[in-house]
């Protein structure tokens, strides 16, 4: 991966819709040699995929949350069963298993806190296995998603 390489994955991730003439431009390439550079990252694996970030308040989803959740550590089957539920579960919108002290870091949306609570009670602390959960609620988002390019 050379510097037109890292040019071009900085500007998809801030626009994947970017029409090969105008990346091109950006990165002082041609819209040809950009396309195939792209084609190139993406069937080498660096690009995994393009996709669509949604607005979760728009879609009425009023609460995010992240949330800790530790599980029996000595049943296998057990975390499993949980990594699927939540790969299953709509509003876990990002699962993540960790070392350390917590097991897992969810990325969580609610329509409101209410409903938010029935998620925890029924979808997480329901589930066999799972020892306790620990809630934030996002306040602000910062800084979201961008590539380290």
């Amino acid at each position: 991966m050379d510097q037109y390489d890292k040019l071009i994955l900085r500007e998809l991730t801030h626009d994947s819709r970017i029409s090969w003439i105008e990346l091109g431009e950006r990165v002082s390439l041609s819209a040809s040699a950009v396309q195939r550079r792209v084609q190139q990252l993406h069937s080498n694996g660096l690009i995994k995929h393009f996709s669509v970030t949604l607005d979760n308040k728009k879609l009425g989803y009023e609460v995010r949350a992240f949330v800790e959740v530790n599980v029996e550590r000595h049943n296998v089957q057990l975390a499993r069963d949980f990594r699927q539920a939540m790969r299953d579960n709509p509003q876990v919108q990002s699962c993540y298993k960790l070392s350390g002290a917590v097991d897992f870091l969810l990325d969580v949306v609610a329509p409101d806190l209410e409903s938010y609570g029935r998620f925890i009670e029924h979808s997480i602390l329901a589930l066999p296995g799972v020892l306790d959960a620990r809630s934030s609620i996002l306040l602000e988002e910062v800084k979201g998603f961008t590539a380290a390019v």
